[in-house]
Formats: C-alpha cells, sequence, structure tokens
C-alpha cells in the first residue's frame, strides 16, 4: 500500500503510543548530481566541497584551497518521460488531446500530476551551501528542503514528507605515509537543525492545490473547507542534534579504499512538535518554538559505508581525458533499515560509478544506483560550475519494489 512505500522512504517510525520508544529516522540526504550522476558511489573519491557532507577524509585532497561561495543545487522526483509534459502542461493553453478533447489547462495538469504521483510518486527539493576546505581543514553551512509525496489514487490517498535541515560542519583530516601507502583519516562536526512532517492524504491535496494552483477539492470539501492555513494544520517535528562523521582513505598507487562514518555511533535528536505556523513565527524571530520535549528517543543511526577506486596517472595525457572508475557498499551493517528482520537487499546498497573528464573542464559521468542506471555531466568553467544528472533511487527493499527518477542540477562559484 501507498502509505506503508512512503513509511519505508521516510524510514521514521511513529510510535507514539509507546513513550521511550526508541525511532530510527534516516538522515537528511542532498541529492547532488556530482554523486548521482556517479551512480551514488563517492566514499572512495570524495574531495572539496562535497567530502564535508560524505567522506571527511578528502578533505585533505586538492592541491590548493577552495571556497565555495555558493552551491545552489535543485532537484526533482519525477518520471523522466513526465516531466517535460508537466512543465508544458502547467505553462500551456487547451489543448487538443490525441482523443480529440479539447482540455483545459486545469485538466491537462491534473492528467499529468495523476500520472506522476500514482507511478513515481512527485517531489522537490533545493540545497544551499557555501564552504571551503583546503589545508587539511574544512568548514561549512548548509540549508536543505526535501520533498515528496506517493499514492495509488490521485488527490487523495497520497501520502509523503517534507524535510528541512539547517547544519554547520567543521572537519579535519591528515594524511601520514607508510612505505608507499598514504593513509588519511578525517572527523567532523555536524550541529544540525531539523524539521520533518509526515503529510497525510487531507493535507497533501491541500498542498497541491496551494502551491501548484491545482484545484484538488470536490464541492463539498469546498464547501466544509475551513478557515485554518495549511501552515496550521501540519505538524513538524523540529529539534537540534550534534552529528560526529569520519572517515579513511587510503591510497596506494593508482588505487585507493574509503571508510566512511556518517553519525557515528548515531545521532540523537531532541525534537518538539509543532505546526509549521508556530515554526515559521519562531523562526522568523531567529529561533525554534519554545521546546516541549517528544517522549521518544529520535536516533539517526550510523551509516558505514565502504568504497574502492582506480584512478589511472596518465601525466601529460591527463590533460586530454582523466578517467577514474569506483564502487560503494552502503550501510554495512544495515543499521538504516527500519526493520531489522527484514533487512534491504544488498543490490539496494550497491553503487558504482565512473567519471571521465575531457581537457580538464569537462566531465561525463555514469554508473549504476541500487541497480538503475544513472548519467551525468559537470562543466568547470573557470570559477563557474555546472553539474547536471539524470538517476533513480530504489524506496523499496528490493531492486525494481518501488524505483523512483529525478533529474538535479547544480550551479556552484568555486574560488
Amino acid at each position: 500500500m501507498a502509505s506503508t512505500r512512503v513509511a519505508a522512504v521516510v524510514l521514521l517510525l511513529v510510535a507514539a503510543s509507546l513513550p521511550g520508544e526508541t525511532i530510527k529516522q534516516r538522515d537528511f540526504a542532498s541529492l547532488s548530481p556530482e554523486i548521482l550522476g556517479q551512480g551514488g558511489s563517492f566514499a572512495a573519491v570524495a574531495e572539496g566541497y562535497h567530502a564535508l557532507y560524505t567522506n571527511p577524509a578528502g578533505i585533505a585532497r586538492g592541491e590548493s584551497g577552495e571556497l565555495t561561495l555558493p552551491s545552489f543545487t535543485v532537484w526533482a522526483r519525477s518520471r523522466p518521460d513526465l516531466l517535460l509534459s508537466t512543465l508544458a502542461a502547467f505553462s500551456g493553453e487547451k489543448t487538443d488531446t490525441a482523443e480529440g478533447e479539447n482540455k483545459s489547462q486545469q485538466d491537462l495538469i491534473l492528467d499529468v500530476l495523476k500520472d506522476q504521483f500514482t507511478t513515481n510518486g512527485f517531489g522537490v527539493g533545493t540545497d544551499f551551501g557555501i564552504g571551503y576546505v583546503g589545508e587539511k581543514v574544512g568548514v561549512g553551512l548548509n540549508l536543505g528542503m526535501d520533498s515528496y509525496l506517493f499514492g495509488n489514487t490521485f488527490p487523495l490517498g497520497l501520502e509523503g514528507f517534507i524535510d528541512s535541515r539547517f547544519s554547520i560542519v567543521v572537519g579535519y583530516a591528515q594524511p601520514f605515509y607508510l612505505g608507499p601507502v598514504t593513509l588519511t583519516p578525517g572527523v567532523d562536526l555536524r550541529p544540525t537543525m531539523r524539521i520533518l512532517s509526515i503529510v497525510d492524504s487531507e493535507a497533501a491535496a491541500d498542498l497541491i492545490s496551494e502551491f501548484l494552483s491545482v484545484d484538488t477539492s470536490s464541492e463539498e470539501d469546498s464547501a466544509a473547507e475551513e478557515d485554518a492555513s495549511i501552515t496550521e494544520s501540519i505538524n513538524a517535528l523540529n529539534g537540534w542534534g550534534l552529528a560526529f562523521d569520519a572517515g579513511l582513505l587510503a591510497d596506494y598507487r593508482d588505487f585507493t579504499v574509503g571508510l566512511q562514518f556518517r553519525d557515528l555511533f548515531g545521532t540523537d535528536m531532541r525534537y518538539s512538535s509543532n505546526s509549521l505556523e508556530e515554526i515559521i513565527d519562531a523562526l522568523g524571530q531567529g529561533g525554534l518554538p519554545d521546546p516541549d520535549y517528544e517522549s521518544g528517543s529520535y536516533v539517526i543511526p550510523m551509516e558505514v559505508s565502504l568504497g574502492a577506486a582506480w584512478q589511472p596517472k596518465l601525466g601529460q595525457w591527463s590533460f586530454l581525458v582523466n578517467p577514474e572508475l569506483h564502487i560503494e557498499y552502503t550501510d554495512l551493517f544495515g543499521n538504516t533499515d527500519p526493520d531489522r528482520d527484514r533487512p534491504s537487499s544488498l543490490w539496494t546498497r550497491m553503487h558504482v560509478g565512473s567519471e571521465i573528464t575531457f581537457f580538464r573542464f569537462f566531465d561525463y559521468r555514469f554508473g549504476i544506483n541500487q541497480g538503475y542506471a544513472t548519467m551525468g555531466f559537470g562543466l568547470d568553467l573557470a570559477m563557474l560550475e555546472l553539474n547536471f544528472a539524470i538517476f533513480s533511487e530504489e524506496f523499496g527493499r528490493y531492486p525494481g519494489d518501488q524505483p523512483v527518477g529525478g533529474v538535479a542540477f547544480e550551479f556552484a562559484f568555486r574560488f
């Protein structure tokens, strides 16, 4: 059922009737096109700004310091074949369908949204960040928002989440030389504020009406509609946590092995539950609502990932072409599975990626993410960097259970 699938996506086990119960959450994950274009594999090739949010050992990589000011990423979880038609429906006028019917823009939008939400689900997200990495030290600030709705019927029957995060990260990495092997351990500290809403079917229909300017209500619903705003009717967990991450890179000639620990030993989150209206008002005053902590213990479990990479050193030929091939297995111990008795398939943890750089400014990327092909490209134009990816994720326990496609785009100024 849709609600079961969405619960697996959010990995938030709400146990309100069991006070004191430990409740697992998956960490907020920004959808970087640079990483997703390479199949989601990055533990062994982490470097620069993205090392702050993947493997902190990669902070020590690079010949000089790099300032990112800023990085802006936007993504949409959408069926690629419906993305253009969705955009066209929102910008178009009355159109004759293949059946010869003349449909209004409103009807066209409803048709394409029905296909989106009931087959792939639909959601959008953004990520804004600044950071500096150099001299073995990294520091960054990140603000992100993600959303996703899915269901078997449209508009009622949809469920999903809205997830926001603000974090500051400070990291350090130090190389050590053991004969021909270079070992680089790294650590970072991430104070994090998070706001997470679970959206039920009624709120989902209201959100679509409000933000997509589409009327999803019946005449009876419209007559019974109350004056309360959407932000008043949706509750959200909001609070703080202090996360630690660690990583290790081992380099030998053209080969690298990477090990990363996200949310080392688990990250405890202290949440209050308030309406979005209360949270927005409090944020406008520079903080969160006065805490009234939930009785449950919310934990983001530690995720351990292991990766390996082959990066041939081509000397002077690297100006023309510079390839790398890598693989990663995430969540080695299954800590993030919502139900340890029903673990996810090993294939949903597997990521294979490759990046080929031409003339030091054009990157072509491709890979396999949880059993699905991904691809992307990047342009490094002096201080401006552009990255794009088309990808698929698996929201179920096995490949094919619930594949969700998407696209992501980033532009960043790096100095």
